[in-house]
């Protein structure tokens, strides 16, 4: 009779779970870099939470340094676009709007000779 051979027990991570499949952890890896760029294009987006944050990181100086490495690696510039201004007059409020037909008023009074 011939013996199997001893089964191999199932990878597993550091932690102790079961490994994910090379495809499945390119895909959270993925989604985890995009899901970043958003928050990070969220904060710069507020210049107020942008510098509180700066803040806070700066106080830990190794993580400031990740956090720039991370920044400076990234190749994509989704999260420095400025946020689009809104183009449909309804969209402000009557305070803006007010200060828009000031600026055209002003605007048509400097054109006229």
């Amino acid at each position: 009779m011939t013996q199997s051979p001893p089964s191999q027990p199932p990878a597993t991570s550091p932690a102790g779970a079961p490994a994910l499949p090379d495809r499945a952890r390119r895909y959270a890896r993925r989604k985890l870099k995009a899901g970043a760029l958003a928050v990070l294009g969220f904060i710069l987006a507020r210049p107020r939470l942008d510098g509180f944050l700066r803040r806070q990181v700066f106080r830990f100086p190794g993580l400031a340094g990740r956090m720039r490495a991370a920044v400076a690696r990234t190749r994509r510039t989704d999260w420095q676009v400025l946020p689009t201004l809104p183009t449909d007059e309804a969209e402000l409020t009557d305070g803006a709007r007010q200060i828009l037909h000031d600026l055209r008023r002003a605007l048509e009074h400097t054109r006229q000779p």
